[in-house]
Parts: C-alpha cells; sequence; structure tokens
C-alpha cells in the first residue's frame, strides 16, 4: 500500500466510483480533469489515496482522503 494521486471517474446518482487512474502528481491530474470535464457529463475527482500499485497502474484503492 503507498499513498498516490490518482484521477477518479465517479458515475450516477448517488456518484459511484467507476474507474481511477494513477497521477504523477497534482497539476497533471487537474489538467487532465479539465480536459475530461468539457468533454463529458461525468464527476471528475483528484485525490490522494491510499493504493496498491502494480506496474504503473492502481489495482485497487482501499481509503480515500
Amino acid at each position: 500500500m503507498e499513498i498516490v494521486i490518482s484521477l477518479m471517474l465517479y458515475l450516477g446518482n448517488p456518484p459511484e466510483l467507476k474507474e481511477h487512474l494513477l497521477m504523477p502528481d497534482f497539476k497533471t491530474c487537474l489538467a487532465k480533469k479539465r480536459y475530461a470535464t468539457r468533454n463529458s457529463n461525468a464527476d471528475y475527482k483528484c485525490s490522494k489515496v491510499n493504493a496498491v500499485v502494480k506496474d504503473g497502474k492502481i489495482i485497487s484503492i482501499s481509503s480515500l482522503d
């Protein structure tokens, strides 16, 4: 487990986490969030999370900060 920055996609009502993507830093995460928000009606969030990371990908998220 390690603390990483993740771009998360929420869909539905109530919002449910559908996808997550490992980001190198908050600057990159916020830039991708802005781009994605302009091109869809889904909710995106950048956050520090406690996650299992393998080969540069988030395998699972155990807790959200």
